[in-house]
């Protein structure tokens, strides 16, 4: 018996000291978009990759309301990654695919809340210790929009250029 216990304790520090650790990283950023070319947003994403795959939660919107000349929009989104596991010249590179919520208000105009699909990539270049550049680039796809007020120009493909400062954890 105590040689079995000896083993799985054995066993057991082996299949810990190389299990893969958690990677998580939280980014905030500014952003430009097609949609809000007057204005920028903001945003900050929470994202868990332990691996090759991963999944990142993130949430971008202008500041302030819309007004006529310069929209408001926001998006709430959940994504998926396939990311490098090996930096390249301390460059991490991914693509992101993930569904969501978007809205955008001009005036007194405004679309309700609309299904997006979005698609994108992207690069982590590695700063100091665990603080990272990221530069991202994000086609939105825009589903049916019941609830626009009449009138409510959208583009169906907004796109965004995103820049901002990541800490991995």
């Amino acid at each position: 018996m105590r040689t079995f216990l000896v083993r799985a304790g054995l066993l057991g520090i082996v299949l810990a000291a190389t299990a893969p650790t958690a990677r998580a990283d939280t980014t905030s950023f500014v952003a430009v978009g097609t949609d809000t070319a007057s204005q920028r947003e903001v945003g900050v994403a929470f994202g868990l990759c332990p691996g090759i795959f991963g999944w990142e939660v993130e949430y971008a919107g202008t500041l302030g309301r819309g007004g006529e000349s310069d929209p408001s929009v926001g998006t709430i989104s959940g994504n998926f990654l396939l990311q490098t596991t090996v930096p390249v010249r301390r460059t991490q590179f991914y693509g992101i695919a993930g569904f969501g919520v978007y809205g955008k208000q001009s005036g007194k105009q405004g679309s309700g809340e609309i299904n997006i699909r979005d698609i994108g990539a992207g690069a982590k270049i590695t700063l100091a210790g665990p603080l990272k550049l990221r530069l991202d680039y994000r086609l939105f796809l825009l589903g049916e929009s019941p609830d626009a007020t009449p009138g409510m120009r959208l583009d169906r493909h907004p796109q965004r250029f995103s820049a901002g400062l990541s800490l991995a954890f």
